[in-house]
């Protein structure tokens, strides 16, 4: 009787210890920015844009896959509410970073506008940069909110008002003749997959989003802690959303028409 006894009892601490040993190695999400610098491509577009459809859609999807894990890009629809997809954000977005003419798609690499043929050679001077801070964040969709928590780190000092966006883009979008109204992209063949579309942020009204410093002058070394919930549309599928972060600086030079500099940004996307 003594024997069996002492043989439950080992079992139980044996269970106890099992137990504990898959507690203290859950994998905790490192959210330490990488400093890395990544490059931003911006384009305005548009379903009614038959241009859009055909050579920006091409280029926009080569410079991604040219530059996978080295670029986040957006994509800001325009022209609602023939196209379904334009967002309220890019009105902030062109408002002070304003295009060099009317025409789209317009594409932007960090603070400039770029013909569409020449969006590479941009790239690469952006990448060559050594950052001076860096972004990295995590989700989880909880009902009908995208939650995000994210760290913002400087690896320089830095002098001037920082901010942070959080865009919650949507890709695999059925764009082609049998689309929705709303989504049929003009000159759009069978297939045609809108990506990247910029649905909401962290500021409902400002593409920039918010102010992250604190002070004029931000020292080495310094990270701050960010969290919010961006609210889902249920129109939009869960399976296909996902987040991009950006920082920015605010333009010190007030006479400028474009407002925020790029500075970084950050996203887990592999783009193929």
């Amino acid at each position: 009787m003594k024997k069996k006894f002492l043989s439950l009892g080992l079992f139980i601490m044996i269970a106890v210890l099992m137990s504990c040993s898959k507690t203290d190695t859950t994998a905790v999400i490192d959210l330490t920015p990488l400093q890395k610098q990544y490059a931003i491509m911006a384009e305005e577009t548009s379903t009614t844009c038959s241009t859009c459809g055909s050579i920006g859609h091409t280029n926009f999807n080569l410079a991604k896959k040219n530059n996978s894990g080295k670029i986040v890009a957006l994509a800001f629809h325009c022209n609602g509410p023939t196209d379904a997809m334009q967002s309220n954000l890019l009105f902030s977005y062109d408002g002070v970073h304003p295009p060099q003419g009317s025409a789209i798609p317009a594409f932007y690499i960090g603070d400039h506008q770029i013909d569409l043929y020449s969006l590479q050679p941009s790239i690469d001077s952006i990448l060559r940069r050594v950052p001076e801070a860096g972004v990295k964040f995590s989700t989880k969709v909880v009902g009908n909110l995208m939650q995000v928590t994210a760290k913002v780190k400087f690896f320089k000092q830095v002098t001037g008002d920082y901010y942070v966006s959080f865009y919650l883009c949507e890709s695999g979008i059925d764009g082609s003749p049998t689309a929705p109204v709303g989504y049929v992209q003009t000159s759009g063949t069978a297939g045609y997959i809108h990506s990247n579309v910029v649905r909401a942020g962290n500021a409902t009204s400002n593409a920039y989003g918010e102010k992250i410093t604190k002070a004029a002058t931000t020292p080495t070394g310094t990270v701050y802690d960010y969290t919010c919930n961006i609210t889902i549309d249920p129109t939009w599928k869960k399976n296909n959303i996902f987040v991009t972060s950006v920082i920015w600086k605010v333009n010190p030079d007030n006479s400028s028409s474009c407002r925020y500099l790029f500075v970084n940004g950050w996203d887990a996307q592999v783009y193929n």
